[in-house]
């Protein structure tokens, strides 16, 4: 069974390649190691989303967010501005609430709190990342860690078709809860 079908992969890889090098520039040599770090919690994220959709019987598939993705471009030219901050949320999931099967399809009913869990299954991912690498002394360590606190960050966007705004409508203080993780995670410790 294939984890994703061939237009996610299409936008997975220019979603990568875009955060790749909006995290990179301008120092286009640090390209390669951005992508290996942006690849593999990209990855881990969606595998994630679609771990828990399949646990409540639906699919979860990724697609590029096109407004994110200019606006995202826009802001790497901004970093110093911003204080290294980018725009991050180049994709979303679309969460559909019936999954396919040997017999057909199957339809799941879906409420505001198995939204919300999926939503939350891939910014937990990249908060997870960013707090474990940030124990870890060196470079790459705290990049890792900082990329995904962006990641997680602007994932929290209560805006739609953002993940934020699938966790907020369910519980808007569980919203609340893990933005105040992820900003202690990338700016206290």
């Amino acid at each position: 069974m294939k984890i994703f079908t061939e237009n996610e992969l299409r936008d997975l890889l220019i979603a990568i390649l875009i955060l790749s090098a909006v995290f990179a520039y301008p120092k286009l040599d640090v390209f390669f190691v951005s992508l290996i770090i942006v690849f593999f919690s990209y990855v881990l994220r969606q595998i994630a989303h679609k771990y828990v959709a399949r646990k409540f019987g639906c699919m979860a598939t990724f697609k590029i967010w096109f407004p994110g993705v200019i606006i995202g471009l826009m802001s790497m030219f901004f970093k110093d501005l911003f204080f290294g901050i980018v725009f991050v949320a180049v994709g979303f999931v679309d969460i559909m609430p019936y999954s396919f099967g040997r017999w057909g399809f199957k339809v799941a009913r879906l409420g505001k709190k198995e939204l919300g869990l999926i939503s939350l299954a891939g910014i937990s991912v990249n908060i997870l990342l960013a707090i474990i690498f940030k124990m870890f002394p060196g470079d790459v360590f705290k990049t890792i860690s900082l990329y995904n606190g962006l990641l997680a960050l602007f994932s929290l966007i209560p805006y739609p078709p953002i993940d934020g705004s699938k966790l907020f409508l369910w519980e808007m203080w569980i919203w609340l809860f893990f933005l105040f993780i992820t900003i202690l995670t990338l700016f206290v410790f």
